[in-house]
């Protein structure tokens, strides 16, 4: 499985709803985490999806960067992996 970095996510948008939206373009989804400020409860703007279907990265990057949900234009890359500190 691998995961994938959202950016420009809208602020009130949901796990499901961006879950759905990736599900729309045929990418099965295991996991989805959108980022929330814990004070204010919205997003700062980015999410990660786990995706589940043994389907390429650099295929669910094309088939999703660049495109909207509700006006905003999602920017989509693979996450990196955590290093942890020294």
């Amino acid at each position: 499985m691998s995961t994938l970095f959202f950016v420009n996510v809208p602020h009130d948008c949901s796990d499901d709803e961006l879950a759905e939206w990736v599900q729309s373009s045929g990418i099965a989804v295991k996991t989805v985490r959108v980022i929330r400020d814990l004070v204010a409860g919205v997003s700062p703007s980015f999410a990660y999806v786990e995706i589940a279907e043994k389907i390429r990265v650099a295929d669910a990057v094309q088939k999703l960067n660049g495109h909207n949900i509700r006006e905003r234009t999602i920017i989509v890359s693979e996450a990196r992996k955590r290093t942890s500190a020294a």
